[in-house]
């Protein structure tokens, strides 16, 4: 990678990272040279959400930098430049228009956090430069799909739910379920197909709680669950509120009672058994939503993208779990761009990224976007944690084969 330096660059009145190169000769299409393809990179490399940007950012990276070992695509290599958003729409706006007015960029991938990739949608779609969501997954930023902004690597709450639906009524035979979930858009998101899918399967929803990020008592909701003895509780809550409510399913004596949590409730299972303080008393019949192929870098199928990641960054040698959502865009990406051919220009792109589909050896379903939809991942597994191992139980369910899309029109 001889063509790339890092130097650091101010965005928004931040320092950050940025991968830099020489000037690029003259060129017809934005972004790219008889050389080289230019690729925008943003997630949160700084503060307390570091962990959800970093080795995702190191994923794409490393995938990047392979195709280029092994002689780039139609003779190009793809060039980089890295960004640190923070998590926050007022610097993702202005990396983008950075990017945009500045770079110069062929396309962009980034964002972990919905809300700074939601932000930027309009301006994507206004100047007509393709996004791909590294691995933000809010339903908002693919649900109406618009032409230039692609995400949902990880999956949004529609597969979410579809799956942790499909298993709590056909393998664990749920005639009622409660929910327990924030009122925000992600909550309000999953409910949603949380109803969609009881009403297609005649099943009620006896219970839904409010329970708010910052919540620091939950034993109010978690009672009222109780007294509505649902087959199935439901978690739509983020993972620190998920830890305070399966502490009072301990202290209540609702460990018999089967529940399921949605993918943002278990960020890792060794960070989610540390936050039970090592009790599994509480995990005698508890599952949770996964979109991958695996539990740990470790497992068969990511080892080897966890050797790809620590092979070219070695600083890391063990990156988390969130790396792995670092890959299938950046791979949708590179698919595109091989398809596009040598005379390589955004229509063409575009032509190309609309007929993506593929397995990426990393996610539990297909990585697929065409012109209807932009939502890349829309299958998810179930699995089942005793605080000790971590077995498949069902699926990959997939949103759009359990209810039709037209629901949500």
């Amino acid at each position: 990678m001889g063509i790339i330096s890092q130097t650091i660059r101010a965005v928004g009145g931040f320092a950050i990272a940025a991968v830099m190169a020489g000037p690029a000769a003259a060129q017809t299409t934005t972004g790219v040279t008889d050389d080289e393809i230019l690729i925008g990179i943003f997630a949160p490399l700084s503060g307390a959400l570091t962990a959800y940007g970093t080795d995702p950012t190191n994923a794409a990276r490393a995938w990047f930098n392979d195709v280029n070992e092994k002689g780039g695509i139609h003779g190009r290599q793809i060039r980089y430049i890295v960004e640190d958003d923070k998590c926050t729409p007022a610097e993702a706006g202005a990396i983008a228009r950075k990017f945009i007015n500045v770079d110069r960029v062929f396309a962009m991938l980034g964002g972990s956090c919905s809300g700074a990739t939601v932000s930027i949608q309009e301006l994507v779609n206004q100047e007509q430069i393709p996004h791909f969501m590294l691995n933000a997954s809010g339903d908002a930023g693919v649900y109406p799909p618009t032409k230039y902004q692609f995400g949902a690597a990880p999956g949004t709450q529609r597969a979410t739910l579809a799956a942790v639906m499909s298993y709590a009524i056909d393998d664990l035979g749920a005639k009622t379920v409660g929910v327990l979930g924030p009122e925000d858009e992600m909550g309000t998101a999953a409910l949603r197909m949380i109803h969609a899918v009881a009403e297609k399967r005649g099943v009620e929803v006896v219970a839904n709680e409010i329970v708010p990020n910052n919540a620091t008592d939950v034993t109010v909701p978690v009672l009222n669950v109780q007294s509505a003895n649902p087959d199935v509780i439901i978690l739509t809550t983020y993972a620190p509120p998920t830890t305070l409510v399966m502490k009072k399913i301990v202290e209540f004596g609702l460990v018999d009672k089967p529940i399921i949590s949605a993918i943002q409730g278990v960020s890792s299972t060794d960070a989610f058994l540390a936050s039970l303080d090592g009790d599994t008393t509480g995990l005698k019949n508890f599952y949770y939503a996964h979109p991958l192929v695996g539990e740990t870098m470790d497992d068969p199928g990511l080892k080897p993208f966890k050797d790809l990641m620590v092979k070219h960054f070695p600083d890391r040698p063990n990156p988390g779990i969130m790396g792995a959502y670092g890959f299938p865009h950046a791979m949708a990406i590179v698919h595109a761009l091989e398809a596009a051919g040598p005379g390589l220009t955004r229509e063409k792109f575009m032509e190309a990224i609309e007929k993506t589909n593929f397995e990426s050896g990393v996610m539990a379903a297909p990585t697929v976007f065409n012109p209807e939809r932009r939502d890349s991942l829309r299958g998810q597994v179930i699995v089942k944690f005793d605080g000790e191992t971590v077995t498949h139980a069902g699926g990959p369910y997939l949103w759009d084969e359990i209810v039709d899309p037209s629901y949500f029109d």
